[in-house]
């Protein structure tokens, strides 16, 4: 149980990092569960009550975790109001170009030391 719970509070510093780092057009809640949804994704981003939750299932590995933490983070820096939604397509241009620069800033920059003191 302890491996979990080291789990959980690594993606928590990675989830600080990037939103001290990366603005939202929302204000964003990172929820973290062992596949109590029905949902078979290994996470996804919703729009609730104006604020953007990004849920991220924690029965897989780390590393798999951690690359769906940054995935869906960029759907949540790239989000757009609700009433364009229907006309955007879930990994247009723009997410890309978030979650290239993500991606890059975490492995590459020097992120992924800088968010283990979050």
């Amino acid at each position: 149980m302890a491996v979990l719970r080291k789990k959980e509070e690594r993606l928590k510093q990675i989830y600080r990092w990037l939103d001290d780092n990366y603005p939202t057009p929302y204000p964003t809640r990172l929820k973290l569960a062992k596949g109590t949804k029905p949902r078979s994704d290994p996470g996804y981003v919703m729009l609730v009550k104006r604020k953007l939750l990004v849920y991220i299932d924690v029965k897989y590995p780390l590393h798999f975790c951690i690359d769906t933490l940054l995935h869906e983070y960029a759907h949540a820096v790239s989000w757009r109001f609700v009433s364009m939604d229907a006309y955007v397509p879930d990994h247009s241009d723009e997410w890309g170009i978030c979650f290239a620069r993500i991606y890059r800033a975490f492995v590459d920059e020097g992120g992924e030391k800088e968010s283990g003191e979050y």
